[in-house]
């Protein structure tokens, strides 16, 4: 029986060297955010969906994956990890110290129409601050994600989007907006829906609400939104002034990097209650990363107050926009062999040597063939320099014969003098 080849719709196989580099835009974020205190969690692929359902917004709960298990009960693939982080720490780490810091790698799951670089499978790294508030955290968050991006090379290609959802959360409660309400609005602005949004307000009766709203969206800068909002309400003027606060230290900090504040700014979870940012790349069709502060999410959850900061990087964007800015990683170009074995009575030698040649970070394979000329002409056709030809002088004498495929060069040495050398480069050039 013939079975179809193609992946499902929006899902895809990933080989080298894409494979290569996403793996090692992990290995970077995981070195970087440990160097900053964050411990790793591993949370489920599969949760309970009411987990997701009662705080991820609109979006996400239209685009999730879910059904029933055998025992019946509706679950989801994660769309996304914040909210199992927050039930991971009322499960395991009430009790922890705090602030808490913590960091995922996971790969993520959203029915949404494939589009490039959005995928229905997707890999997200993210950090989670738990218990800390105030702008001391909600920089250490943001100077991370800076800093990854600049740890890859991409800090001159990127554009730092910042807002903060508590105006929009102080002003929504003082003119009496239920939370869902609140949450609805917000998602119009995330989709940058804003006539929808008024529209919406004023079949409600929040007409004045609403002329307000559209007076700051016609604001050409936050200063000048605080002054409006000075007018109506301090609650929200306050948090105005906090966003002004955290962009002056964030231009203090990268006085290169492209900022883009945004009194208009929303994005599409709805747990976010402070300082939202966002990565994009101009030209590039989606953001690139993502986060902000949510300090009433763990409380909806277990009834008690912890305040997060947090961001997620979108992966597979990165590496999308990697590529089409033409950003090479530099990653260490370890030497490649290949073992060629004449005779297999001599396998075990074979496989000593390639032991050896592991433990120096070379990589290796081991061909058997008596048909040297071809073999290694083959060798050197898939890219690999150096060609180990291992037969019965070579495994009585304990030696090798090692030769360099792009210079013709070749030497016989013993196996001890490997053991010494750090590189094969390092053998042509001592011999």
């Amino acid at each position: 029986m013939k079975i179809p080849l193609e992946p499902l719709r929006g899902f895809r196989d990933i080989l080298a060297p894409d494979s290569t580099t996403l793996r090692q835009l992990m290995s970077l974020f995981k070195e970087l955010v440990e160097s900053y205190g964050y411990e790793e969690v591993i949370p489920p692929t599969l949760e309970r969906f009411e987990l997701f359902a009662i705080k991820s917004g609109e979006e996400i709960r239209r685009s999730m994956f879910v059904f029933r298990d055998k025992a019946g009960r509706e679950v989801a693939l994660r769309p996304e990890a914040t909210a199992s982080i927050a039930r991971i720490y009322l499960k395991h780490l009430r009790a922890k110290p705090k602030p808490i810091r913590l960091y995922y790698i996971v790969n993520c799951f959203r029915y949404e129409e494939p589009q490039r670089a959005r995928y229905r499978e997707f890999w997200q790294a993210g950090i989670e601050l738990l218990g800390a508030e105030g702008k001391v955290a909600d920089i250490e968050t943001i100077n991370i994600l800076i800093n990854y991006y600049e740890k890859i090379k991409m800090l001159d290609k990127i554009v730092l989007k910042v807002g903060n959802i508590g105006i929009y959360r102080s002003l929504f409660k003082y003119f009496g907006l239920a939370d869902e309400e609140q949450d609805h609005i917000l998602h119009l602005m995330d989709k940058s829906m804003y006539n929808e949004a008024l529209s919406y307000l004023e079949q409600r009766g929040f007409n004045e609400l609403a002329n307000k709203l559209q007076e700051l969206w016609t604001t050409s800068t936050i200063e000048e939104a605080a002054k409006i909002l000075a007018t109506i309400n301090k609650e929200a003027e306050k948090q105005a002034e906090y966003l002004i606060e955290i962009i002056n230290i964030i231009r203090d900090i990268y006085p290169n990097l492209a900022l883009e504040p945004d009194i208009s700014f929303a994005r599409g979870l709805a747990y976010y209650t402070g300082i939202i940012f966002e990565v994009k790349v101009p030209g590039f069709p989606v953001s690139i990363a993502g986060g902000g502060r949510y300090d009433n999410l763990i409380e909806i959850y277990g009834d008690e107050h912890v305040p997060g900061v947090g961001f997620a990087i979108g992966l597979d964007r990165t590496l999308a926009a990697l590529k089409e800015k033409g950003v090479n990683l530099e990653t260490e170009r370890r030497e490649k062999a290949t073992i060629v074995l004449i005779d297999e009575k001599y396998a075990s030698y074979a496989i000593k040597l390639q032991q050896l040649l592991a433990r120096k970070h070379v990589v290796t394979d081991i061909t058997t063939s008596s048909r040297i000329s071809k073999t290694l002409q083959k060798i050197y056709e898939k890219g690999t320099r150096y060609a180990i030809i291992v037969g019965e002088k070579e495994a009585k004498e304990n030696k090798v014969t090692i030769k360099n495929l792009e210079t013709r060069e070749q030497v016989i040495v013993q196996l001890d003098r490997l053991k010494k050398v750090g590189k094969l480069s390092n053998i042509f050039e001592q011999k």
